[in-house]
């Protein structure tokens, strides 16, 4: 099972829309997708909650001892977000290790695990970080969000140095992006200008048709409108990317 955490302390960069469509898209490939929302605004497991009825809670994977995760029959099982979430930031660090385990006990049973984590550096995005072998940081060309990279980066690599050496950074992706937006566009080429090496080699733009397939509990994909094959388009290029980048780690 190949674990791919969703991360950025930044709110409002698309974070869910990304880990739901990643799921989306593996399951579209005859995968096995394990999705973990530690969000406890639980808007993927709204989403992806819409396909499939949750196999058990996020919190239950923090604790000592969890059932054995049975994979679903259409090929994506969600672990949800729920109100006990944040209680877990005043708990005992060691519960990190039950999170592990739990999440170790079920490696042979899924392809991939995605980790959708909310947007604040605690916890449950450490667990995260410290169970995973990937993570990907979406971000905005807004100034605040460009601003709160430097914070993001220095926690990935602050955990993969402490407590996860086997942890990859897939990298930054653009998204949410205003193609009108001279600002935007001159952020976009700064960011690449300075992490290039650290940037995926795609871009999502604002699409209205992407927040209609996460209200439906669909890919955009299956939204038959013009506007949604853009987005599609756009969103299956970033993957493809992504995808790329994660073979050329493993080929290492």
């Amino acid at each position: 099972m190949q674990t791919i955490a969703i991360a950025n302390q930044k709110g409002g960069v698309g974070k869910t829309a990304i880990a739901c469509h990643l799921a989306f898209h593996y399951r579209d490939e005859g995968k096995k997708v394990l999705f973990v929302d530690l969000d406890p605004q639980g808007n993927g497991s709204s989403t992806i909650g819409k396909a499939v009825e949750a196999a058990t809670t996020a919190t239950q994977l923090f604790l000592e001892k969890e059932e054995i995760i049975k994979v679903a029959e259409n090929n994506i099982t969600l672990i949800a977000a729920d109100s006990k979430l944040t209680n877990l930031e005043r708990a005992n660090p060691e519960v990190i290790q039950n999170f592990v385990a739990n999440l170790g006990r079920v490696k042979d049973e899924f392809d991939y695990c995605i980790i959708d984590t909310a947007p604040t550096l605690g916890l449950r995005m450490t667990a995260a970080l410290i169970a995973a072998e990937y993570v990907l940081s979406p971000v905005e060309m807004e100034g605040y969000s460009i601003q709160g990279i430097t914070k993001m980066l220095q926690t990935i690599y602050g955990v993969k140095k402490k407590f996860n050496p086997n942890l990859e950074f897939i990298g930054m992706l653009a998204n949410r992006f205003n193609v009108r937006s001279s600002e935007q566009k001159a952020n976009l080429t700064e960011l690449f200008n300075e992490y290039g090496h650290l940037m995926v080699e795609a871009k999502i733009g604002i699409r209205s048709s992407i927040a209609e397939a996460l209200s439906q509990g669909v890919p955009v994909w299956d939204i038959k409108k013009t506007a949604a094959k853009a987005a599609a388009q756009e969103i299956t290029s970033a993957f493809d990317a992504i995808g790329k980048k994660m073979e050329v780690k493993n080929d290492q």
